[in-house]
C-alpha cells in the first residue's frame, strides 16, 4: 500500500518556515553595509514569504495573511532600496572601470554619487531592522513558521490541492506576454519579469508535493526572470544616469552619455533573447501538470 503524501498544510508550513529561517540567517549580514549578499538573501527570503502567502492564500486565513503580507512589504521596501542601490553601484562601477583613463577619471563623480545613495539606502535599512516594528514582525514570522493560520482546506492531500494554486500566476504570465505584443516596451518586459518570478516562486513552493514537473517549470521560469532582470537593471541604470546628467559639466555629461549607450546596447542584447526563454517556458511539456 502506497504511503499517503503530505497534507497541503504541511507543505505550506514547510515553505514559510524555510523562508523565515533564510531571513534570520542573513539578518545580521543585511545590517552590515559591507555585505551586499546578505541584503540580497534577506530580500529574497522576504519576497518568497510574500509570494508564498499569495500562492497559498486559499489555504490561509485571509486577515492573518493580509496583515503579514503588509508588514513584509514594509520590510521588503527597505531591503529592496538597499539591494537596488548595491546592484546599480556594482554595475556602473564595472562600466566606469572599463573606460579609458581620462574618461574614467571624469566618471569618478558618478561613483561618488552612487556611494552617497547606497549609504543612504543602507542607513534607512539599518533603522528598519533596528526598530520595534521589526522586532514585532520577527515574532510574528516565528509564529507563522511554527503554526500558520490554516483553513480547513489545508487538510487535503497536497498532490491534489497544490498544482491548481500555480495556475493563477501562470495564466497571469501568459496574459502579460500576450498583452505585451511583438515589440514590448521596457515597462511591459518588467511586468513580464514580475509575473515570471511569481510563477517560479509558486512552482518552487509546491515542488515538494508535485516533484519534477514543478521543478523543471520553476527552472525555466527562473531563466526567463533572470534574463529580464538583466534588462531591467540596464533600464534602471539608464534612467539613473540621465537623471544624474542633469546640469552636469560638459565633460561629465559626455561620460554619462557613453555609459548610457553601453547600457542601451546591453538592453538590446537581452531583447534579442528573451522570447526564446519564454518559448522554452511555455512548452506544453513543462506546463501540462498545471
Amino acid at each position: 500500500m502506497t504511503a499517503p503524501g503530505p497534507r497541503a498544510g504541511e507543505v505550506v508550513r514547510a515553505a514559510l518556515a524555510a523562508s523565515v529561517a533564510r531571513l534570520r540567517t542573513h539578518e545580521s549580514a543585511a545590517i552590515d553595509a559591507t555585505d551586499p549578499e546578505g541584503v540580497h538573501q534577506a530580500r529574497v527570503a522576504t519576497r518568497r514569504l510574500r509570494s508564498d502567502l499569495r500562492t497559498f492564500a486559499p489555504l490561509l486565513e485571509w486577515a492573518w495573511a493580509k496583515a503579514l503580507r503588509g508588514e513584509l512589504r514594509w520590510l521588503g521596501d527597505a531591503l529592496g532600496h538597499a539591494r537596488d542601490a548595491d546592484v546599480l553601484a556594482a554595475r556602473l562601477r564595472q562600466r566606469v572601470e572599463a573606460l579609458p583613463g581620462p574618461a574614467r577619471s571624469t566618471a569618478a563623480a558618478v561613483l561618488v554619487s552612487l556611494s552617497q545613495e547606497t549609504s543612504a539606502a543602507h542607513g534607512h535599512l539599518l533603522s528598519v531592522l533596528s526598530s520595534d516594528r521589526y522586532v514585532m514582525l520577527r515574532e510574528r514570522l516565528a509564529g507563522a513558521a511554527e503554526d500558520p493560520a490554516l483553513t480547513a482546506g489545508a487538510a487535503a492531500p497536497a498532490s491534489v490541492v497544490l498544482p491548481s494554486l500555480v495556475r493563477e500566476p501562470w495564466h497571469a504570465l501568459v496574459e502579460e506576454v500576450g498583452a505585451a505584443g511583438y515589440e514590448p516596451t521596457d515597462i511591459a518586459l518588467h511586468a513580464i519579469r514580475i509575473r515570471a518570478k511569481r510563477a517560479r516562486y509558486a512552482a518552487e513552493a509546491v515542488a515538494p508535493a508535485v516533484g519534477e514537473p514543478a521543478e523543471h517549470f520553476a527552472k525555466a521560469a527562473a531563466a526567463l526572470q533572470g534574463l529580464l532582470g538583466e534588462h531591467q537593471d540596464s533600464v534602471v541604470a539608464q534612467v539613473w544616469l540621465r537623471r544624474w546628467d542633469e546640469g552636469r559639466a560638459e565633460e561629465e555629461s559626455a561620460v554619462a552619455e557613453v555609459l548610457v549607450e553601453e547600457e542601451r546596447r546591453a538592453a538590446l542584447r537581452v531583447r534579442g533573447r528573451w522570447h526564446v526563454a519564454w518559448e522554452k517556458l511555455a512548452d506544453p511539456g513543462l506546463t501540462s501538470w498545471l
